[in-house]
């Protein structure tokens, strides 16, 4: 192929000899630190615009959107090849098989830009919203345009390059923001949100092209096609699963009860993991070509894989516990009071964002060492569980009951979860979760300390104490017990060893 790729070229030393590339501890880390960079960025301003537009709009506004993105994530995840998984996955040589993905890529977003304009009608009745199909026809124009986003944009994950990526997620994000929060000033409607998406989508294509230096062409090997389609089914299968565990939920309460209450569901959503996501985000982003690197090597992934399990504890408990204890009083003074009847699903589904972010790289660590079959494997078991119980829970309680289901079947599977991963890192059960044992301890007697206090919550000054006093008892708590187990103080050390380590 006559196209290089800048991110595989050696590094050359200043008297023109290739020099030795920098350690996987080093692009880990660097590449950590940018990811989490773009995530802190990017998840600010989408902060701010949650908060602006909820001000100018409405749930029901939000619950149309909501079902807009949900047929669209539907469409999107019935087609998904896996190849980009599959290229980044591969330790040999990736580059004879870009233009061959990217010609899929591109034969798939023109598809399913029709199969989104196409099945509008149908959506539209199903959750009796016919304001949806105008919706869904104008974002089919994004669908089609992200297929000719540049195939060798994957190099930025696949060799650590995330200082590129934070550029690449950063321009559109900003765009959108700017867009939302003008339209929505201006029109006060649900195209706010539907323009604020598309404007993303052409600045996406154009700065792919512009920060990375491969050019595709349009190519077809049907030999490489299969062989990335032979791992990327996997990516489909558990892709679909995860599609009907996130988002079932969500068509199910929009067909049940209505937009304005699915509006409330996702906001609920968005704030309850808000750090779950960006956490899992963060960790599979880096853990995943980190894993693929050592996929061999049972005692670096060991080492690894504990690790960053109790960095993701140590961040991720207290951020739960915050926003359980406060969302009542801060939803309706930020959002206002529109929102305060979703307060009860935030609280409930801080508990299922909690266990997403323990789980954050589980599933990148089975994908990077050759099982992608096991992550579809427990969604498949926590859809069941979940069929079986939205319904009784969601008629019970409504919006809240739906939440309550979600957290039901998640607290199940990952529980059993556990014995899974131990096996496969050839350890047991306890020598991951006793790093659970440190934050928790911590986080109640935070919780403890805000309650014998009891400082009244009615106003900002009282808030604003209840949380610094919450986090002042944590970080006491938790720099206390680190006195006496000296784990978390080494953990980053541990990182550190286990992904730079000769490979034996």
């Amino acid at each position: 192929m006559s196209q290089t790729i800048e991110e595989k070229a050696p590094q050359v030393d200043a008297g023109g000899q290739a020099g030795p590339e920098p350690s996987l501890t080093g692009r880990v880390v660097k590449g950590a630190a940018w990811v989490f960079a773009g995530k802190l960025v990017g998840r600010g301003m989408s902060l701010v615009r949650l908060i602006v537009l909820a001000r100018l709009l409405s749930p029901e506004d939000f619950g149309l959107f909501g079902i807009v993105m949900l047929a669209i994530a539907t469409l999107e995840t019935f087609t998904q090849t896996g190849f980009n998984t599959a290229l980044i996955q591969r330790k040999d040589n990736t580059e004879d098989y870009l233009d061959t993905a990217w010609t899929v890529q591109i034969i798939r977003g023109l598809v399913l830009a029709g199969l989104v304009y196409a099945s509008a009608p149908l959506v539209g009745w199903f959750f009796n919203e016919a304001r949806a199909i105008p919706l869904l026809r104008v974002m089919c124009i994004s669908v089609a345009l992200g297929g000719f986003v540049n195939i060798g944009t994957i190099y930025f994950r696949k060799e650590l390059k995330f200082h590129k990526q934070f550029v690449y997620d950063l321009v559109p994000a900003v765009l959108s923001l700017i867009v939302g929060v003008i339209l929505a000033y201006r029109l006060r409607s649900v195209w706010a949100l539907v323009w604020a998406g598309l404007a993303a989508a052409p600045a996406r294509v154009l700065l792919s092209y512009a920060i990375h230096p491969y050019r595709p062409r349009l190519h077809w090997s049907s030999a490489q096609a299969a062989l990335l389609f032979r791992f990327g089914r996997w990516v489909l299968a558990s892709s679909i699963l995860v599609l009907l565990l996130n988002h079932g939920d969500d068509a199910f309460l929009g067909k049940l009860l209505g937009a304005a209450s699915l509006g409330l569901y996702q906001m609920a959503y968005r704030i309850s993991n808000l750090p779950a996501t960006e956490i899992t985000h963060l960790v599979g982003a880096v853990t995943f070509p980190a894993y693929s690197k050592i996929q061999n090597e049972t005692s670096r992934l060991r080492q690894s894989y504990t690790a960053i399990y109790a960095l993701t504890a140590a961040t991720t408990v207290p951020l739960t516990a915050l926003i359980a204890l406060f969302a009542d009083p801060l939803v309706p003074r930020v959002l206002g009071e529109t929102w305060r009847p979703a307060v009860p699903a935030i609280q409930v589904l801080a508990v299922w964002g909690f266990i997403r972010s323990l789980g954050a790289h589980t599933g990148p660590l089975w994908v990077a060492t050759g099982k992608p079959h096991l992550p579809a494997y427990f969604q498949a078991v926590k859809l069941c569980l979940l069929a079986v119980t939205i319904y009784p829970f969601t008629k019970a309680w409504g919006v809240t009951g739906t939440a309550l289901a979600v957290v039901c079947q998640s607290v199940v599977v990952h529980a059993v979860g556990y014995w899974f991963l131990a096996r496969s890192l050839e350890c047991r059960v306890s020598h991951i979760v006793k790093h659970l044992v440190l934050p928790c301890a911590a986080a109640a007697v935070a919780t403890l300390a805000i309650f014998i206090a009891d400082v009244p919550t009615g106003h900002w000054i009282g808030i604003i104490s209840n949380v610094l006093l919450w986090c002042t008892a944590y970080s006491a708590v938790f720099l206390f017990g680190t006195r006496w187990d000296t784990k978390p103080r080494q953990t980053a050390n541990r990182i550190f060893r286990a992904v730079s380590s000769p490979t034996s």
